[in-house]
């Protein structure tokens, strides 16, 4: 328009006047794309703080963590090392990095940085204080009462993406002074990866030295047994065996003791000969040896039948609650547990509901039941980790057990667990524990957790003793994408800021050529009034 004006303004002088209405309408032009570059660049200054700034996950910290919660950097990392503790109270992490191989130096060292778990040909196993499906081999952690479990990282993968591509993590990373292998703490959660095991220390040695029989009378007498212990081993007891002419053990006595020396007293009950010997129990195994056999000749009177280490008329001489042909405290007589679980719909009339589709308000009932298939009555505590039903589920029955909740004297990894008090159970006999739960009228569209890809995942996992139900959550439509889309492009800090600058760039071409048309108008006119044109 404004062209096709300018063109014909020699012509036609009333054009004049379009003119001046055109310089109007420039004016306000410019106005608007000035405001319209003012908001354009306070926008961008709002989106650097996005992309300086990464976001974290509002459900990241995990009762598995090594460290709750995670670090921030290696400077973190090291005073939570230094203190021993974490937001979750834990006091064994300095134990934990030792176990596998990880020293103080070892992270001073190390630097932060990223990860994939398909690295080193799927080779990288990770640590969790808790026990999943890829993550089941247990190491129980010195100096403590903790075991945390390891497993390979690659199993962690849980799309189908995931498991093409692996998952990147922020950790720090370095090698073992050790060994010189390489690992790496995970920056949300603690848990250290590694490929090997630190080399084990060296080996202690442990030998039976000798036992002595000394009489005390013509059928009692002391046996006293020396061993020796080095490069670290230690001494946990002794056992001593009394055997006859006929090879059978007549008695075995066990004594818990350091020392390197040790004395029992025996009386016998039946003449004849016997051998005695010794089995030391090291921190390497059992030792014993030729020097820690000898023979003996004795003369006592008559023995139990079932024990004859006994009288017959002595109260340890009882056989077994359910089989009279061995001694109750044989080692054949004890007591032994066979567990099972199993899942019931009662809102949808399903008997096994394993593996099924619960909705919203469904009650389910998980029966417990313990039997004792030993030879003896036994005692056993219940216990069940409801934490991942709990997740879509209400409980309205705990059945007379107490579950553990969230407080400061709970450890993290016990939230959820429901427990009975112990309980006697004779031969033959089971106990049954039903616990009731319900559907939550509302299923939560809670973020799948990014420390716990199991948590969160419209699935209610329960595990009793490896007795494994499933119940799979109807999800909001929020989670069904979720579950297709597991991440967001990776547009980083370069391809956002070139982004910006194209924006802007846009903006600023328009705000100028308004000015431009503004300023041609401006002449136009100004020669119009000269009568140059």
């Amino acid at each position: 328009m404004f062209r096709k004006i300018v063109s014909n303004l020699p012509f036609s002088p009333t054009l004049v006047g379009q003119l001046g209405f055109y310089a109007t309408r420039l004016r306000k032009e410019e106005t608007t794309r000035r405001v319209g570059l003012i908001f354009t660049a306070l926008a961008l200054v709002v989106q650097s703080f996005a992309v300086f700034t990464p976001p974290e996950s509002a459900n990241a910290a995990n009762g598995s963590n090594i460290i709750y919660g995670g670090f921030k950097d290696k400077n973190d990392l090291l005073g939570i090392y230094d203190r021993n503790l974490d937001s979750a109270r834990h006091t064994d992490i300095q134990q934990i990095y030792t176990l596998f191989g990880v020293t103080r130096q070892d992270l001073a060292n190390a630097s932060m940085g990223s990860f994939n778990s398909r690295d080193f040909n799927l080779s990288i196993d990770s640590v969790g204080r808790s026990t999943y499906s890829w993550q089941r081999t247990a190491h129980a952690v010195p100096g403590t009462s903790s075991v945390v479990y390891s497993g390979k990282l690659y199993n962690f993968d849980s799309t189908s993406w995931t498991k093409s591509h692996g998952s990147t993590y922020q950790a720090l990373i370095g090698k073992r002074a050790s060994d010189g292998q390489w690992f790496a703490i995970m920056q949300g959660c603690g848990n250290p990866a590694f490929i090997t095991l630190p080399p084990p220390p060296p080996q202690p040695v442990a030998s039976c030295l000798g036992l002595s029989l000394t009489p005390i009378s013509r059928t009692r007498f002391t046996f006293t047994a020396k061993a020796s212990v080095a490069n670290g081993a230690t001494i946990s007891g002794y056992t001593y065996t009394i055997k006859d002419t006929k090879n059978s053990v007549i008695h075995a006595q066990n004594t818990t003791t350091n020392q390197s020396t040790n004395a029992i007293d025996y009386t016998f009950a039946k003449d004849g000969t016997y051998t005695v010997d010794v089995v030391v129990a090291t921190s390497t195994g059992k030792q014993t040896g030729p020097a820690c056999a000898k023979s003996i000749s004795v003369s006592p009177e008559p023995r139990c039948k079932i024990n004859p280490d006994f009288t017959e008329s002595s109260p340890e001489c009882k056989p077994c609650e359910s089989d009279n042909t061995i001694w109750y405290k044989d080692d054949n007589c004890t007591s032994n547990f066979t567990l099972t679980k199993t899942l019931k719909n009662s809102s949808q009339l399903i008997t096994d509901a394993n593996n099924t589709t619960v909705h919203a308000g469904d009650r389910l009932e998980y029966t417990l039941t313990v039997k004792n298939v030993g030879k003896t009555t036994g005692t056993y505590t219940i216990q069940d980790n409801l934490a991942d039903v709990l997740e879509y589920a209400d409980l309205i029955d705990a059945g007379g057990g107490v579950i553990a909740a969230r407080s400061a004297a709970t450890p993290v990894e016990k939230v959820g667990v429901i427990s009975w008090p112990a309980i006697e159970i004779k031969p033959g006999a089971s106990i049954q524990k039903i616990v009731s739960v319900q559907v939550k009228s509302v299923i939560p569209a809670i973020a799948q957790s990014t420390s716990n890809p199991e948590s969160y995942n419209c699935r209610m996992v329960n595990d009793f003793a490896g007795n494994h139900t499933v119940a799979l959550v109807q999800c909001p439509t929020p989670k069904a994408v979720e579950q297709v889309v597991t991440q967001l492009p990776r547009t980083g800090t370069t391809e956002n800021m070139l982004f910006a600058g194209l924006l802007i760039s846009v903006v600023t071409y328009f705000y100028a050529r308004s000015r431009q048309v503004k300023k041609e108008v401006r002449l136009i006119r100004r020669d119009i009034n000269a009568g140059t044109i």
